[in-house]
């Protein structure tokens, strides 16, 4: 497209003058720096001229906000190498100067807001939020918590839980994600962050900080094992977790599925803490090697099956909840496979 005729190299009538003065008054009512409004709205500006026009150069557009009056130059390079700022005709380019301007100012307003809520989620980092589940796309959840749309990638998803479109859904927060559309933060189900905020909102002792969860393992959406500690002398930390007639532990079962929750006590006295984790198999003796951090672990020929669990898994559930590598041997046979303290 040609360029526009040769005008006056500020342009002031009522239309940028009219965009001068929503500028201004718009800045002040949402307080927003003049300046930083400005830049957004000349930088559009500006892009705006050279998809109309194709001018040479680099074109810059300056509006003056007292006067309304709009500049348009450009910055050509000859072939010697040498700069020139060469003055563009703009009388043309003000009839839709104050549309582009509109577009730019609801874009830039938009982007604070959305920065803004991403710093307030930014806040919430690590707790728990309640949603709305608003769609599945490609096996990603998207959930509506007002202000911000969480992400649940598969991963933070508990295997074999079926979410539908309409269900509320308790999730933990994450990390903020930038989107050019809304504010979105990473949410999850399947993070240990999610239980252990799970059992903070259930059991008013843990909240409180009279009792302390310890260490926690987990394999989402099968099993998990949780050390719990009282720094108050006669209060039973598992029995606190569990509640009158298992109502804390039942609460806590009900958000994961079908996933189980072993609570045992964390102890200082490491054989005490090992023969604990491997609960509900009950455990003869337990040696420990510090220098190999190694648990050798006796259990009843009868309580085997019990002690490693189906896969391995409670044998590999209490080594990561302990910290040590677990011997499981049987009292009267042969050792079984360890189960190795994951890196």
């Amino acid at each position: 497209m040609t360029l526009p005729r040769a005008g006056s190299r500020s342009v002031s009538d009522r239309s940028t003058g009219s965009l001068a003065d929503a500028l201004n008054a718009l800045c002040a009512e949402l307080g927003i720096p003049l300046p930083e409004m400005l830049r957004t709205v000349e930088d559009a500006l500006a892009m705006a001229y050279v998809r109309a026009f194709s001018p040479p150069g680099m074109v810059t557009v300056k509006l003056d906000t007292a006067s309304g009056g709009l500049d348009v130059t450009s910055r050509v390079r000859d072939a010697s190498g040498n700069e020139t700022v060469v003055v563009l005709p703009a009388e043309e380019f003000k009839r839709m100067a104050a549309q582009t301007a509109k577009h730019a100012v609801l874009r830039h307003i938009h982007d604070l807001e959305r920065d803004k809520v991403l710093r307030e989620v930014s806040e919430h980092r690590g707790e728990l939020a309640t949603g709305v589940v608003d769609r599945i796309e490609a096996g990603t959840v998207y959930v509506d918590l007002g202000r911000a749309e969480g992400v649940m990638p598969t991963e933070e998803q508990i295997p074999g839980e079926q979410l539908h479109p309409g269900r509320p859904v308790l999730v933990v927060i994450l990390d903020p994600q930038r989107n050019h559309r809304q504010a979105q933060v990473r949410v999850s189900r399947a993070a240990r962050s999610f239980l252990h905020r799970l059992l903070e909102a259930e059991v008013p002792e843990i909240k409180a900080g009279t009792v302390e969860v310890r260490a926690l393992a987990r394999e989402p959406g099968l099993r998990t094992k949780i050390a719990v500690y009282s720094i108050e002398p006669g209060l039973d930390p598992v029995g606190a977790c569990v509640g009158p007639k298992g109502v804390r532990h039942r609460a806590i079962l009900s958000e994961l599925a079908s996933e189980h929750v072993d609570i045992v006590p964390w102890s200082e006295d490491s054989e005490a803490f090992v023969a604990a984790a491997l609960g509900p198999a009950k455990v003869e003796s337990v040696s420990i090697d510090r220098s190999t951090r190694t648990a050798t672990v006796m259990v009843p020929r009868t309580q085997l099956s019990l002690a490693i669990g189906r896969d391995g898994q409670n044998a590999r559930l209490a080594a990561k909840l302990t910290g040590f590598r677990i011997d499981i041997k049987p009292s009267d046979s042969e050792p079984l496979p360890d189960a190795e303290e994951p890196a």
